[in-house]
């Protein structure tokens, strides 16, 4: 979505429609080859900033906010923050001139991995090839069809309203980047969760492939089984609030499912793995 004041903020939606609009195999493939986050403080004429997220190294996709922290959550750890003006990132974007060069004369600021800021032009120019070959983007609609089953919507994993989304990202965050940490953690899970939990905007579903093998880009799924493709061993129902007090170990999931706040569908034993893996991440610190 454009940003008044931020011409530059057209550069990211070009990176986010190209990321929502490739399947999960291509998606993985373009992250494969950047294996980087970038964040950007991008400031305009008028002294305003905005912050970006481009995580090309997990999941493949892109938060923006008014503030770092906003810009920042379900986010991995930016390997490079670049700040830098809104003319001179169309500039770069448009080939008129080079990061390094504008580095150099002072006008980017470059945080973190240096050889990564000098990635950030072939990455520009590969995605914008790579939007020139897709379908663009569509126009807004005041409400949008139910999707079919076969498709998996192109969203965010932290959804605003849910603070059980925090928890789930920061499950990403834990294990996401570190593959002897992660190959460990799956193996004693050995199974893949869909976690539906009920918000204020109704029932919101994640998947959770905690399933040997399982990599940083399909560990952590938006969006049902079904529309992952994946079967998952057990769907853990509940409110978003008691999914966050079970993370924070407010909450049992031996209690939890007595007392009927939580409902199972599948083998009700995964619970028990499934609370051993929220114990390791504890709950998320910031509300939505």
């Amino acid at each position: 979505m454009p940003i008044a004041g931020f011409t530059s903020s057209a550069i990211i939606d070009q990176l986010t429609h190209v990321l929502g609009a490739l399947s999960a195999e291509d998606r993985k493939k373009e992250v494969n080859k950047t294996k980087a986050v970038y964040a950007f403080e991008v400031a305009n004429a008028g002294g305003k900033r905005h912050y970006f997220v481009v995580d090309l190294k997990q999941v493949g996709r892109v938060t923006d906010g008014a503030t770092e922290a906003e810009a920042a959550q379900g986010q991995p750890k930016p390997d490079i923050s670049i700040a830098i003006s809104d003319d001179t990132f169309v500039k770069i974007s448009e080939g008129k001139t080079t990061a390094a060069g504008e580095f150099m004369s002072g006008k980017v600021k470059i945080k973190g991995n240096m050889m990564l800021g000098m990635k950030l032009e072939p990455i520009l120019k590969r995605f914008k090839t790579l939007a020139e070959s897709l379908p663009p983007p569509s126009p807004a609609a005041p409400a949008a069809a139910p999707a079919p089953a076969s498709a998996v919507p192109a969203q965010d994993i932290v959804v605003r309203g849910y603070n059980g989304s925090l928890v789930i990202a920061q499950i990403l965050k834990a294990f996401g980047s570190d593959d002897a940490k992660r190959e460990a953690a799956l193996k004693k899970t050995n199974a893949i969760f869909q976690i539906d939990l009920n918000g204020p905007e109704g029932v919101k579903s994640w998947v959770l492939n905690l399933k040997p093998g399982a990599t940083a880009s399909d560990l952590v799924m938006a969006g049902t089984a079904a529309q992952n493709k994946k079967a998952a061993g057990a769907t853990l129902i509940l409110s978003d609030a008691d999914f966050v007090d079970l993370a924070s170990g407010k909450l049992t999931g031996q209690s939890a499912f007595m007392g009927g706040k939580l409902k199972s569908k599948g083998n009700i034993m995964l619970a028990l793995k499934l609370e051993s893996v929220l114990k390791a991440v504890k709950g998320p610190a910031a509300k939505l």
